[in-house]
């Protein structure tokens, strides 16, 4: 991605904060923020190529520990009675090696991927949420293909905007648990040819101010660019469990 594009996407994202806070400042009292730090055990499978080539990914949630090398995920959200401003971001650096045909082909691929997800929500209802906002996704990745013939070795970095739309369902059980369900659907061959994203989690709170989430989340994209020598292309699903602490004031 260039600078320019980089700088769009910054100001559009800074652009989906400011409105749903102006949204709010009539009624500064009822504003309420929510800080989430989490970890998320996900399965990856799918495939990643380059060139003429790909290598199969099937990382398993007991292998995704053994091949992580670094990590960190965080979200917030702020809302008042109408409007939610939502940003969630996450960082995964994986480096592992798959097998394949009986184990005589051998991929080794390293994997740095940001994901950074901004969404306005507009509320229908006490507990549903219209949803809309852009993901973003950088990816930098090293493929190498070991077979009886030939090895092949390739290094490419992508970064691409989805815009999405989606609908969220949230519900209190009882005085300290929360329900949450969120579903996103984007890509449309703007960024991506398709992107999913579902959640759901509960939330239980310990004091007015800290409580401990926990849940399950999936994310899946198709994104393919270039041709020839060029070309390079990602199709996985990204799910699993997740665990964090909530911050709320």
């Amino acid at each position: 991605m260039t600078h320019h594009r980089k700088s769009i996407l910054a100001a559009v994202l800074a652009g989906l904060l400011v409105a749903a806070a102006a949204q709010a400042q009539g009624d500064a009292a009822a504003w309420r923020n929510t800080v989430v730090l989490y970890g998320m055990g996900a399965a990856i499978e799918g495939t990643a190529g380059m060139e003429d080539f790909e290598v199969p990914i099937d990382i398993s949630i007991s292998d995704l520990f053994d091949s992580l090398e670094m990590g960190a995920m965080g979200a917030y959200r702020g809302e008042n009675d109408t409007w939610a401003v939502m940003v969630d971001a996450t960082f995964m650096g994986l480096g592992a090696t798959q097998r394949s045909q009986g184990g005589r082909l051998k991929g080794d691929i390293e994997l740095d991927q940001t994901t950074v997800m901004g969404t306005v929500g507009r509320k229908l209802s006490d507990h549903v949420e219209a949803l809309v906002g852009l993901a973003w996704f950088d990816l930098s990745t090293e493929l190498v293909l070991d077979g009886p013939l030939a090895t092949r070795a390739g290094e490419e970095g992508a970064s691409w905007i989805d815009p999405t739309f989606g609908l969220a369902w949230h519900r209190p059980i009882g005085e300290r648990w929360q329900a949450d369900l969120r579903a996103d659907i984007g890509g449309f061959g703007i960024g991506s040819n398709l992107l999913v994203h579902m959640l759901a989690d509960f939330r239980w709170r310990a004091s007015e101010r800290v409580g401990v989430a926990f849940g399950y989340r999936l994310i899946q994209f198709n994104y393919e660019e270039g041709r020839g020598a060029s070309y390079e292309s990602y199709d996985l699903t990204e799910q699993g469990p997740l665990v964090g602490v909530t911050f709320s004031f």
